[in-house]
């Protein structure tokens, strides 16, 4: 708790509102929950020192907290299969962010292992007046883009709220089997959502949105493969 809370006191005393991805991430896998496996570097002379604790395919992503929407941009590339390939993304990333950003704060930039299968949901939450923590749940994609399926619930929920709260979308159907796809592991995701909630209540104080976009769910597991949290101003 003391270490998340150095975080959110450390970005608020920079005058940030918002949390790099590498913050983000980085407290929420200390909270105990599942995150594709991750480091930063600082630039790419940084790669051979990190490739033994991450394994290809992998992600690059710039980490900044004045870039919200990082794709849109040229922020992240995907499918990326060799240090060679791994260094020129790193270069290209950087290139474009300068280009378009030079006064942005960046961190570096996160290497991460990409997950290829699952169903992708989003996971969310912010502090109303008058309720405190909301949590949220949808599945990804045109279900909250156009359709706006997404269910909310007051933070913290138990297990059993957490699966209601899935119970509620309309798409919840897809998550039993969808096209010759496994069946999603219901289960493991009402966890990670009832944690999320708590995680909401626990640092009610400083949270004021929080956004974990993609969660992608397997027969196995979800795991969180990125996180943009907002701080309330103190």
């Amino acid at each position: 708790m003391y270490e998340i809370k150095r975080i959110f006191n450390e970005a608020l005393k920079q005058g940030r509102k918002n949390l790099t991805l590498y913050e983000s991430l980085y407290v929420i896998k200390k909270y105990g929950l599942n995150v594709a496996d991750f480091v930063l570097i600082k630039d790419v002379r940084e790669i051979d020192y990190v490739l033994d604790k991450i394994k290809f395919p992998l992600v690059v992503k710039v980490s900044s907290s004045n870039i919200v929407h990082k794709s849109d941009v040229g922020g992240v590339i995907l499918n990326i299969n060799s240090t060679k390939e791994l260094e020129d993304s790193v270069l290209k990333v950087d290139k474009k962010i300068k280009e378009r950003f030079p006064d942005a704060y960046v961190d570096g930039f996160v290497l991460q292992s990409m997950i290829r299968d699952g169903y992708e949901v989003i996971i969310g939450g912010l502090h109303d007046e008058q309720f405190g923590p909301i949590i949220a749940f949808g599945l990804g994609g045109i279900f909250v883009e156009v359709l706006k399926d997404v269910a909310f619930d007051i933070a913290p929920v138990s297990f059993r709220d957490a699966l209601e709260l899935i119970n509620q979308i309309k798409g919840y159907k897809i998550l039993l089997g969808y096209r010759g796809k496994p069946k999603a592991n219901i289960e493991d995701l009402a966890k990670t959502i009832s944690t999320v909630s708590r995680f909401l209540w626990d640092f009610r104080g400083y949270i004021e949105e929080m956004d974990l976009n993609p969660v992608i769910v397997t027969s196995e597991c979800s795991t969180i493969v990125d996180s943009r949290i907002i701080l309330k101003n103190k």
